[in-house]
């Protein structure tokens, strides 16, 4: 692996750079599938993510930025950085975290719930973006007068319903389309409420890069 680094305007800007010796056959197979992609370049800007990922924890660690000692706050700072710099500013789902800490689903929501109370203010913009990408991924379903929609995540799920619950009680939460596995049903009021209120958060953070 090769790290550079060129000056620019705000600072450093660090490429790093994946040497193929680091990994064998199996170990890309293997990558390959967690990262969902065949793809060369897709699968070297995964391993860029990561890499990126683990310098940051690095220099923190080095600079004494009070890096956590327990093993559970560890694992939160971990994902922190991750989605930051490998999620696409995105939360991942609970599937995806179990794959990469080697985590039962139950122990991936209560890590992915523990970041997104710990680093609250770091994640607002990565959490808006998220629920954004599911409320627009909804479909209208005329026969029910409602909204259908996947949600992989149940911390998403979580975070659309507290929306709800917080600026609209009176209306009805996300529920689970019955026979299905992950399809969920939204009223047309608890749909409106939620686009309004993502989009007014986008229109406010619209100006604002997503932090480091």
């Amino acid at each position: 692996m090769k790290v550079m680094k060129t000056k620019k305007k705000a600072g450093w800007h660090v490429e790093i750079e994946i040497d193929v010796d680091l990994l064998d056959e199996g170990e890309k197979e293997k990558l390959r599938a967690l990262f969902k992609t065949n793809n060369e370049v897709e699968f070297k800007t995964a391993l860029q993510g990561i890499a990126y990922s683990a310098i940051t924890e690095y220099k923190e660690m080095l600079l004494g930025k009070g890096l956590p000692t327990r093993a559970d706050e560890i694992k939160q700072h971990r994902l922190y950085h991750l989605i930051k710099h490998y999620f696409n500013g995105r939360i991942p789902s609970e599937a995806e975290v179990s794959s990469m800490f080697q985590l039962t689903d139950s122990e991936s929501k209560a890590l992915i719930r523990n970041v997104k109370t710990k680093f609250r203010y770091q994640l607002e913009k990565e959490i808006s973006y998220t629920l954004r990408n599911v409320i627009s991924s909804a479909e209208f379903n005329e026969s029910k007068n409602e909204y259908h929609v996947v949600i992989q995540s149940d911390n998403v799920l979580e975070e659309l319903n507290r929306l709800i619950s917080t600026y609209a009680p009176q209306l009805d939460p996300i529920t689970k389309v019955r026979g299905s596995a992950r399809k969920f049903q939204i009223s047309e009021d608890s749909y409106a409420l939620l686009e309004n209120k993502l989009n007014a958060e986008q229109e406010v953070a619209i100006s604002e890069p997503i932090d480091d």
